[in-house]
């Protein structure tokens, strides 16, 4: 039976101010895909166990593979085991893989959510090239909060890339292409550890990903080193690639999605020319 935790309130104590989390602050986190919660569970649920006003986006349902109702409904059992409020949940249900090519909309969609909840600190997907739909998602919250006229805190967690060594098969999972910003940390305590497990084993259809995320995710890691997450560069440019290299998503087994840097240059571009004719 699938366990469910609850929030109760706690005064801030030692960890999360160790970790710059505030629970007096309201945050979002957005995300492409149900399951991409998971990398920075762990983080959420410290704040929702402290109180503090979460609210979570997903940009698609997953759906590419005929599965959005599943993922979605695997979400929502997902966000019970958190204790996140089923109206802290916003589904903007574009398709699975379409974010490149409707990146122009998508950052509209992200752009009229954050002007309604007026978030003082956003975590999003890493731009980091795994998945074409994550850097997306990146770019949404970053060209969304321009458009809403808006200066929350940016911040980016990592799932998977391509920069990864020959011994790493040329991946890294749970962590960063080499350069950017200095690599936060947010410490876990048992009950959030407890809680990111949880949530994995929400995820049942996704058990291809969750097995190598629960790998990385070793209890003594989250105890010690934490969550691993970053504020956004300033200076970011995402017409250039993140990392060098082959990019995850342009690899030959990603066949299926179609889908290059160059697709995703151009469409960052004529977003951006629309804002700055």
């Amino acid at each position: 039976m699938q366990e469910t935790y609850h929030a109760n309130p706690e005064p801030a104590s030692d960890l999360i101010m160790s970790t710059k989390l505030d629970p007096r602050k309201k945050y979002l986190f957005a995300f492409a895909h149900p399951d991409d919660d998971v990398g920075i569970a762990g983080t959420m649920r410290l704040l929702v166990r402290r109180v503090a006003e979460v609210h979570c986006v997903w940009a698609t349902s997953g759906d590419f593979f005929g599965q959005g109702q599943t993922r979605e409904t695997e979400t929502y059992k997902a966000m019970r085991v958190l204790g996140l409020s089923e109206s802290n949940v916003h589904l903007l249900r574009f398709g699975d893989l379409s974010l490149v090519s409707k990146l122009d909309e998508a950052v509209d969609a992200m752009a009229d959510l954050l002007r309604g909840l007026r978030p003082d600190i956003v975590y999003a997907n890493a731009y980091e090239g795994g998945h074409p739909d994550h850097d997306s998602v990146n770019f949404m919250v970053s060209e969304g909060s321009v458009r809403a006229g808006l200066h929350p805190e940016l911040f980016e967690f990592p799932l998977y890339n391509g920069s990864g060594s020959l011994i790493q098969l040329g991946w890294r999972i749970n962590s960063f292409p080499d350069g950017g910003p200095e690599v936060l940390h947010t410490v876990l305590d048992e009950d959030a550890v407890r809680c990111k497990y949880g949530m994995m084993q929400t995820y049942s259809s996704q058990w291809m990903y969750m097995v190598p995320a629960r790998l990385a995710s070793s209890r003594w890691k989250l105890t010690q080193t934490g969550e691993p997450y970053r504020p956004f560069p300033l200076d970011r440019d995402y017409t250039l690639p993140p990392h060098k290299g082959r990019l995850g998503y342009e690899r030959w087994f990603n066949f299926f999605m179609g889908i290059r840097f160059r697709d995703f240059r151009n469409s960052v571009m004529m977003a951006r020319k629309r804002n700055n004719p």
